[in-house]
């Protein structure tokens, strides 16, 4: 399952380079206010030590310097591996809208940029969980395509199997050395499915040559409306 990328030199000008965000957060607890700086580019290639931040949730917290409240702070944000020739675009909120403006944006770039992205996987998510499962997939040299089929087909089984088990939220995750999924439910319990031996790579068996291949430097929303459009199409297709 192991995928070795090639870093890419990815490395904008000045007029590409992302700037960093000024907003004014309140403390839910002591109502100060404070103007803060947020990083519009998490690039952990130039900054290794955000990665492990934002694996443990800790980037995105703010620590009230009044009462000692943490406060949490999720805005737009991109997530650069260049080692791993990955680009994860966090956008919370309205996301489908919000993509399709990032992409727009794509005829701005240098045609170095346009080529340097074309060989990245360049994804887009909705919150700092799944931008934590993109990282710990392509980390363990997976493809979140096949991840998220594979992901379609033990939450179908799960569920089939746990009736009254209502869940929020299904990510991939490795424990024990064996990969998986974490389901959290909705009472805000976590348990865990493993991913059954050889079901991975006959995900990618069975659609390999059905997915498209990459075409232009935008950003995707790899996820569950993905798959089913996906699954979609091949029952038509029957």
């Amino acid at each position: 399952m192991t995928n070795k990328s090639t870093p890419h030199p990815l490395l904008p000008n000045e007029q590409e380079r992302y700037k960093p965000v000024e907003a004014e957060i309140t403390c839910p607890k002591c109502k100060t206010k404070k103007k803060i700086q947020l990083r519009a580019c998490i690039n952990v290639s130039l900054h290794p030590e955000e990665k492990q931040q934002v694996l443990d949730g800790s980037f995105f917290k703010y620590t009230c310097k009044e009462c000692g409240e943490k406060v949490s702070i999720v805005y737009p944000c991109l997530y650069d591996d260049m080692g791993q020739t990955l680009m994860v675009y966090l956008l919370p909120g309205n996301t489908e809208d919000a993509l399709e403006k990032m992409n727009a944006q794509q005829n701005t770039w240098s045609p170095d940029m346009l080529k340097a992205a074309m060989v990245c996987t360049m994804r887009a998510v909705r919150n700092p969980n799944e931008l934590c499962e993109k990282i710990k997939i392509f980390d363990n040299g997976l493809d979140d395509r096949y991840i998220e089929l594979t992901k379609a087909f033990v939450f179908s089984q799960f569920t089939k199997q746990n009736p009254d088990i209502k869940a929020v939220q299904v990510l991939y995750e490795k424990k024990d050395g064996k990969d998986g999924f974490v389901i959290i439910t909705r009472d805000e319990k976590t348990l865990f499915a493993a991913i059954p031996d050889g079901l991975y790579e006959e995900m990618i068996r069975l659609f390999e040559d059905k997915l498209p291949k990459k075409k232009t430097a935008c950003y995707e929303l790899i996820d569950a409306k993905w798959t089913a459009k996906v699954l979609e199409s091949e029952i038509k297709k029957q």
